[in-house]
């Protein structure tokens, strides 16, 4: 008993008993065999790099547990030291076929930082094997500076949720050593660099300042905003939830991403009473979740060079956003956007100039009316305008409007304008002038670039269609 590798060791093996780490990405993605395998080969390189030394046995305590129970260190280590060009090959077609070579550098990478500086020999390996399986300086600068963050080395500030950033934070094994838990005292002072989280809803009427960090909102955990504003730079967030009411969004380089048990019916962004808002060089793709709801119709703002992918709810309308009016875009790209109405947007009246140099790629509605998709629009009806609606645009989906005025002739009255509508337009109740049934939606240049002879070649009227409701 009074020996102090008898007490460290059991008091280890209590923590894995008591506090064990979260589960690794490879605990339910492997089958047992191929456990063993990422674990080999992970001991294979550490040993590369010389001798385990006591502080990385502790942590293959609560690693291994993390993985599997029935892993043994000794008989890791044991084959480990055998591994072969056989055992190598498997274990590169197993990181690769499973996508797990950037989660096997962090493991690696975090094992061996622990007991110091790299060899020369293991830089020397570690090159090779980079080169080998074509990973290029981005996505290993990424592994770096999340074990940067794992270890605490230097405090680094800046992260940036990249393909490869996103991609490793859904491994929880590390997060208790770089996530910190983000609370509403917090939030009374600007926030800059880190990886923080969301716990428990968060209520605040503080303004809201992030730079150059990522946030992850756990159990749909939302942060409530009255009154101030949001300004977010550089910021990754992930399966965000904000509820906001009369808070001005200024939003650049954001990217929001998740995945959303449909059944729940989100919306990441809801507002209400929004005095301003601005959100320019961002992506979402947040899969089973509507982006954007603005509650009341005087919200007024811009997306700008923005793009929106995989987004939407099938119970909710409006994929992107839902809004009654004055919610504008601007070179925004959208692609597999759906929702019940309105892949893209599902709004009361759209404005002149709503839609300006964006494309729209497959994008839809559940709805479907007399057999045809509502499509990626919905308007209730729209303001008239000689600019146009619609502007140098590409659009592969249908647009539905329920109702309006009819589009003058001799003023040059058109909703597309310089765009290419590849879809159908189609309308409940487009009113008429003087008995002309025509309906010229297209301008002279739409008319070419949809590839159609007349005006209104595009148009289809339907039978039904669904009225407004601000739901």
């Amino acid at each position: 008993m009074n020996n102090l590798n008898f007490w460290l060791e059991s008091f280890d093996k209590l923590r894995v008993e008591r506090n064990p780490f979260k589960a690794h990405i490879i605990a339910n993605l492997l089958n047992e065999h191929e456990q063993n395998q990422y674990a080999v080969l992970q001991a294979a390189f550490v040993l590369a790099n010389g001798a385990i030394n006591q502080d990385q046995e502790r942590l293959y305590g609560f690693w291994l547990a993390a993985i599997n129970n029935n892993l043994s260190l000794s008989n890791v280590i044991t084959q480990a030291q055998a591994v072969d060009l056989d055992a190598l090959r498997d274990g590169i077609n197993l990181l690769e076929e499973k996508g797990l070579i950037e989660h096997f550098l962090v493991d690696t990478l975090v094992f061996i930082r622990l007991a110091g500086s790299l060899t020369d020999n293991l830089k020397t390996i570690l090159g090779e094997w980079c080169q080998l399986l074509s990973l290029n300086e981005a996505p290993l600068n990424d592994v770096i500076a999340l074990t940067d963050h794992i270890l605490g080395v230097e405090d680094p500030k800046v992260v940036k949720l990249t393909p490869t950033m996103e991609l490793l934070l859904i491994n929880q094994i590390w997060q208790e050593f770089y996530v910190k838990p983000l609370t509403k005292e917090m939030l009374t002072n600007s926030i800059n660099g880190g990886v923080w989280s969301v716990e428990n809803t968060i209520s605040t009427e503080c303004d809201i300042n992030l730079n150059n960090t990522v946030v992850m909102f756990k159990n749909t955990a939302t942060i409530k905003q009255i009154n101030s504003k949001l300004t977010l730079t550089n910021v990754g967030l992930i399966n965000p939830v904000f509820d906001l009411y009369n808070v001005a969004m200024s939003f650049e380089q954001v990217v929001a991403v998740g995945g959303f048990d449909k059944e729940q019916k989100i919306t990441s962004f809801t507002s209400n009473s929004t005095p301003d808002f601005s959100i320019k060089k961002s992506k979402f793709e947040l899969i089973n979740a509507r982006c954007f709801k603005f509650k009341d119709e005087e919200s007024k703002g811009l997306f700008d060079t923005t793009v929106f992918e995989n987004c939407g709810n099938e119970y909710l309308n409006g994929g992107v956003a839902n809004y009654g009016q004055g919610i504008k875009f601007k070179n925004c790209n959208f692609l597999n956007c759906n929702a019940l109405i309105g892949g893209v947007i599902y709004c009361k009246t759209i404005l002149d100039s709503s839609i300006v140099s964006c494309k729209i790629d497959n994008c839809n509605s559940i709805t479907i009316c007399d057999n045809i998709n509502i499509g990626c629009i919905y308007s209730y009806t729209y303001i008239k305008s000689a600019a146009g609606l619609i502007i140098d645009s590409i659009i592969n989906s249908n647009v539905s409007f329920y109702e309006g005025e009819f589009f003058s002739y001799y003023h040059k009255e058109r909703l597309f304008v310089n765009s290419k509508l590849l879809a159908k337009f189609n309308y409940y109740n487009i009113y008429t002038h003087e008995d002309d049934d025509y309906r010229t939606v297209l301008d002279s240049s739409s008319i070419e670039l949809s590839d159609v002879k007349y005006a209104f070649d595009k148009n289809q009227n339907l039978s039904e269609m669904p009225t407004w409701s601000n739901n």
